[in-house]
């Protein structure tokens, strides 16, 4: 068992080190991570539309992989 983070949006962070993104690998949009709870699991999240799955219009949009 590990010890708890302390409480906090910052908690373990450097305040002078950048963020670093969360992008979709199959849309190329920023995510977030949405905390769980006891009763619900962590997720990853589109931060525009708060949805897990990529919106269909990005999906035709994205890159090509491998080209």
């Amino acid at each position: 068992m590990t010890a708890p983070h302390p409480a906090g949006d910052q908690a373990g962070r450097d305040p002078e080190r950048p963020r670093i993104p969360l992008i979709c690998p199959r849309c190329g949009h920023e995510q977030q991570v949405v905390p769980g709870g006891p009763e619900r699991a962590v997720k990853v999240v589109h931060v525009g539309t708060g949805r897990e799955a990529c919106e269909p219009g990005d999906l035709a949009r994205a890159p090509d992989e491998g080209t």
